[in-house]
């Protein structure tokens, strides 16, 4: 039996079960005891000089690893300076996982140093939130703050750690960490409605493609690749789903730009969106009223917004691209593409020789 802090067990359960070895943060006194913790732990800490740059930091991390992005921040006003930050996750879906001290929980609500209602300020932010105010669930709070973050639609998480929980020291084996990290649980749309999809694809006669964040967020390059090979389609991939397929592609719309994006929505007889939402940069799905539409979102609450889906697969994407290749016809759209490069490509000398006047 052993004596562990509750800093400590901080720092013991993000290396040892989610295995973090990157934090982003900015020290403070509130959060001392977790700093102690890195040390012993051989976690590297990233300090910044705003904590808007940590948040900002460990959201860049969930891109390029496809992992969680932890940052670190101390009460007052080092919480406070991340909530546009976090904001800018909760838009983009990146599961940053944002962990801050508090003033003593003993103090609160008599004027403490630093004491602000952090949950209610961020609650409408982030998937999930929460406070920890015994050291012995320190395991159960992180765990249940990665878990959320990753699952379904990705997104930020808080937790709030007070420093009279993270100075305390309890044993070991009152505070166990569990077997392993957390994992996204993937799941695939309905049969019946994959074999629509496929049917509508297969008849469909200028077909375009639109995928986002949840593309990337999906690790789905293999499975994409060979979709957009098999259908002939075009396609152009923004946010964090661009990469997935090299813009040299030849079916890709990327060197036409926003131009080449919106020719190919006006002519399309139908359009795959698979995570992507229709905001205000797509017109809110208005731009292709002559389009069918099928929208493939882990979250249903996704499909008919702004405009409604002719079919709605909700699950991960992977799957679902690995199902749907498995029925789709190969194909050959090469008149199709051509025409839609014959249609922009004016349109994009024109920009520019406009630019050169101006």
């Amino acid at each position: 039996m052993v004596k562990i802090s509750g800093g400590h067990l901080v720092a013991k359960y993000i290396k040892e079960v989610e295995g973090v070895n990157t934090v982003f943060g900015l020290v403070g006194g509130h959060i001392g005891e977790i700093l102690d913790g890195f040390l012993d732990y051989g976690i590297k800490l990233v300090d910044v000089r705003h904590e808007q740059a940590a948040v900002m930091m460990a959201h860049a991390w969930t891109i390029f690893r496809s992992e969680p992005g932890v940052c670190l921040v101390t009460a007052g006003p080092g919480f406070t300076n991340t909530l546009t930050g976090i904001v800018n996750a909760y838009f983009d879906n990146a599961p940053v996982v944002l962990l801050s001290g508090t003033a003593p929980v003993k103090d609160w609500d008599k004027g403490a140093f630093q004491d602000v209602n952090q949950l209610d300020m961020i609650k409408s932010a982030v998937k999930w939130s929460g406070i920890c105010y015994d050291a012995k669930r320190i395991p159960e709070y992180l765990s249940l703050a990665f878990r959320h973050a990753v699952s379904d639609r990705p997104g930020p998480v808080f937790l709030a750690l007070p420093p009279d929980v993270l100075n305390v020291k309890v044993n070991d084996e009152e505070a166990p960490l569990p077997k392993r990290g957390n994992r996204v649980y993937k799941s695939a749309p309905d049969p019946a409605d994959i074999e629509m999809a496929a049917s509508m694809i297969n008849s469909s006669e200028k077909p375009v493609l639109m995928g986002g964040s949840g593309v990337g967020f999906s690790d789905c390059d293999g499975e994409l690749l060979d979709f957009i090979n098999r259908t002939g389609m075009p396609f152009m991939l923004i946010n964090h789903g661009r990469g997935s397929i090299a813009d040299s592609h030849p079916l890709s719309l990327w060197q036409g730009g926003q131009t080449a994006m919106m020719t190919a929505f006006m002519q399309a007889d139908l359009i795959i969106a698979l995570g992507i939402r229709f905001h205000s940069a797509l017109m809110f799905g208005q731009i292709f009223p002559q389009a069918k539409v099928i929208k493939v979102d882990i979250d249903p609450t996704e499909i008919d917004r702004n405009r409604d889906s002719d079919i709605g697969l909700v699950g991960d994407i992977g799957l679902t691209l690995r199902e749907l290749n498995r029925l789709v016809a190969q194909r050959d759209l090469s008149i199709w593409a051509k025409t839609l490069r014959d249609s922009y490509l004016p349109l994009i000398g024109e920009e520019v020789a406009q630019r050169e006047k101006s």
